[in-house]
């Protein structure tokens, strides 16, 4: 996540957009891992090399590219191996309500964004439609579409879900891989459009049952990979067993960092079996989920730096905070995941804004209420869990069957106010004034430190 101070607005903690509900920041800091100079679309999930379906990265020379087109609806032809671009045709096939789109497996170079504008739409990848394997993610995935982009894409982001005042319904992304080209687009001179915001994958404005499935987010240029119910609440979404990895490049570059998935609110939701990997902002970052799941997931870091791989925020404007109102997340059920955060994540699992943004007069107004963390392993060298402005006297957050692998005492961790901390388990400043957890069954919210952890990002 990103912090938001004067002194710091490189890093503003979200940098999205404010609507008339209210304000989400996706994904702000933006910064990424260079990764020796090519962009390739493979990816590295949990060691093993994964390849990308035949796909072509933009450091091809495209004047001696061989065009393929193949017809993807009725009447409209596109290129599918990566020599032109498909962002036209793709979106001429998309304009219609209840349209369904099979690509080709292939890649689909776009110079423009891909907008999905009415109700019922499925994107997806032809021969796929009962596969169970994830785009990209290892070995055993299948060819899929890969939507790539140009070296001069220069967009809010590559896929859109809704228009900017209406979102769309019943929309499903079924096996699509989604590839940012980070690498290509910074060494082409593209990098200005991350600080205009237009380094995001995907962003859904907050629609009814919209799916994500099987489908990959990789190599975002800044912002976040996944931004999902950015405007409205997002009502029974699922997010099921998707590969978003490598996005931004992380410390100690300070210009491209990138959320896998940020999430404005959702309600009755489901949110499972997904891998985040390497990511460098905050892998998993949400403003609020009523009765809704996230359960079954793996966030892991093995070469890419991030400030937070779990984080429950509060996206209430920060500009106004006497109108700010406390995150709900009464019923959100956070159970057996993996966070595999090594020596990469300053705080593997961060409850509360209070580390990014502290406001002395308006802090109370920024708390998180409800929400409970249990049977998930949680392994580190640096923090394990961080509550910071999480719970109330009324909705605490609960606790119990963590497994918490902390293996050190101290060590630096922060962005603006870096420097070298005690470390431990779990962190918990002002217990029953500023923060409230509720120990659910086993004692695991004893805390071992009581540090006043206020905007140190």
């Amino acid at each position: 996540m990103k912090a938001i101070r004067a002194k710091h607005a490189l890093r503003s903690l979200r940098c999205l957009a404010s609507t008339a509900a209210f304000i989400v920041f996706v994904g702000c800091g933006q910064r990424s891992d260079v990764q020796s100079g090519s962009s390739s679309s493979n990816v590295v999930s949990s060691g093993v090399e994964s390849h990308s379906a035949d796909s072509i990265v933009n450091a091809k020379d495209l004047d001696k590219c061989v065009v393929l087109n193949q017809e993807i609806c009725p009447g409209t032809v596109v290129d599918t191996v990566g020599c032109s671009d498909a962002a036209p045709g793709i979106n001429s096939c998309l304009n219609a309500e209840n349209a369904n789109l099979a690509l080709p497996p292939g890649t689909y170079l776009i110079k423009s964004t891909i907008n999905i504008k009415y109700d019922g739409i499925t994107l997806s990848t032809q021969g796929l439609s009962n596969d169970t394997t994830t785009c990209m993610k290892d070995s055993s995935s299948k060819k899929c579409a890969v939507i790539l982009a140009a070296n001069d894409f220069c967009e809010n982001a590559m896929l859109w879900i809704g228009t900017e005042k209406t979102p769309v319904n019943r929309v499903t992304i079924d096996h699509i891989a989604l590839d940012g080209a980070l690498q290509t687009r910074i060494v082409n001179g593209n990098a200005n459009c991350r600080s205009k915001g237009r380094g995001r994958n995907l962003m859904e404005l907050g629609g009814a049952n919209n799916t994500l499935r099987y489908s990959a987010s990789v190599n975002a240029v800044g912002g976040t990979a996944v931004g999902w119910a950015v405007a409205k609440t997002g009502k029974s979404s699922i997010i099921h067993r998707n590969y978003i990895a490598n996005n931004g490049n992380g410390l100690p570059d300070t210009n491209y960092w990138s959320d896998g998935l940020t999430i404005g609110k959702v309600s009755n939701s489901f949110i499972s079996g997904n891998l985040f990997l390497d990511n460098t902002d905050v892998d998993f970052v949400i403003g609020g989920a009523i009765n809704t799941k996230f359960n079954g997931n793996t966030i892991k870091h093995s070469k890419k730096r991030s400030f937070a791989a779990f984080m429950l925020t509060n996206w209430s404007n920060r500009r106004k905070p006497e109108t700010a109102q406390w995150a709900d997340f009464r019923g959100f059920d956070i159970a057996n995941n993996v966070f595999d955060c090594n020596s990469k994540v300053d705080i593997c699992v961060q409850i509360g804004i209070f580390p990014w943004f502290y406001d002395l007069t308006h802090w109370t107004r920024f708390r998180t209420m409800g929400g409970s963390l249990h049977n998930n392993r949680i392994s580190t060298d640096l923090q394990g869990v961080n509550v910071g402005g999480g719970g109330t006297l009324k909705y605490p957050f609960v606790m119990f069957d963590n497994v918490i692998d902390a293996r050190s005492t101290s060590g630096q961790i922060g962005f603006g106010d870096r420097k070298t901390r005690s470390l431990g388990k779990l962190n918990v400043y002002k217990r029953g004034a500023e923060n409230f957890i509720k120990d659910g069954l086993d004692g695991d919210v004893t805390g071992d430190q009581d540090d006043p952890w206020h905007s140190i990002f």
